[in-house]
């Protein structure tokens, strides 16, 4: 299998100024639990054109439509190939006509804000983002909030080859004494967390690597703030102040926060319905598997059908 890299460094913050997530949280969080997964209802993870071209951000951009959609609106949709390479050639004036993989001068790879900058403001494949924020990497209370409110984050990596070594035996990302040096930078969508480890996606697979390897090799983070996420997940998420990320948003970009909505109105309902969704709905949001996924899935479907 051909892996491909594809991200470029991060600009600093005076040439890109951006939100930072951090001052947007405030206490007490909610609590997150020992497991979260926002993986298991994704049916398959396409390579998304990143065996061939450098396109690793878009790609993850597409892996994190599909989560966002499964889990936000209970039915996933996935972008097409042509939908990410699309918003490939817009940021980048990536052509696939002018060389083939390897040897095209126009495949230079992404920053991720400017593919988030585009997201926001053209949409990817129809999904169009209302806002994304910075998350620090080196705060892992942050990252584990950001995670379970609001579904996926974007890593940036500096990919060491011994990590394509370890992908390739199907082992965890961890780290070893002689990395064989930085292959090159990579985006993940990270969309589990559990207690001491986190998983990603990447090149059709989910990942699973060490607090370690995140502390040495992760260099960047981005929510991405998604109307198709928080209009079913809860419309004021406990712990964001989405009246002070608004200001933050139209101070800092002079536009009007595009989504803002109000507080969620108590559910209604028959008794038994809300009783129901009351004992299962944070159990739906763990890990599963075997017949419980099966469960749980079935009763996502359900409550979305009876809109509660």
């Amino acid at each position: 299998m051909t892996y491909q890299l594809g991200r470029r460094p991060p600009r600093g913050r005076q040439e890109a100024p951006r939100l930072a997530l951090g001052p947007f949280l405030h206490g007490p969080l909610p609590p997150t639990p020992p497991v979260v997964d926002w993986i298991n209802q994704v049916n398959t993870w396409p390579m998304y054109g990143n065996d061939q071209w450098g396109c690793c951000v878009f790609a993850a951009a597409g892996h994190m439509i599909e989560a966002i959609t499964s889990y936000g609106r209970g039915t996933g949709t996935m972008p097409t190939v042509e939908d990410l390479l699309a918003a490939y050639s817009a940021v980048t004036g990536f052509d696939p006509a002018a060389g083939p993989p390897g040897n095209n001068p126009t495949d230079q790879g992404t920053v991720i804000q400017d593919a988030l900058s585009y997201w926001r403001k053209a949409g990817i494949g129809g999904h169009q983002i209302a806002a994304f924020a910075e998350v620090n990497v080196h705060d892992r209370t942050e990252v584990d909030a950001a995670l379970y409110l609001f579904g996926h984050l974007m890593l940036g990596v500096n990919l060491p080859n011994a990590a394509i070594d370890q992908f390739d035996a199907g082992q965890a990302w961890h780290l070893v004494s002689d990395d064989g040096g930085i292959a090159g930078g990579h985006a993940v969508n990270l969309g589990y967390e559990a207690r001491g480890g986190y998983k990603a996606i990447t090149w059709s697979k989910s990942q699973p690597f060490s607090a370690d390897w995140w502390g040495r090799y992760v260099e960047e983070a981005w929510v991405t703030i998604s109307p198709e996420w928080l209009t079913a997940a809860g419309a004021n998420p406990a712990g964001i102040d989405l009246h002070a990320l608004a200001q933050g948003f139209t101070e800092l970009t002079g536009e009007p926060f595009p989504v803002l909505p109000g507080p969620t109105p108590p559910p209604t309902g028959d008794p038994a319905d809300l009783a129901l969704v009351a004992a299962l709905d944070g159990w739906s949001h763990e890990h599963h598997v075997a017949g419980n996924a099966h469960a749980a899935r079935a009763y996502q479907t359900w409550r979305h059908a009876k809109r509660l």
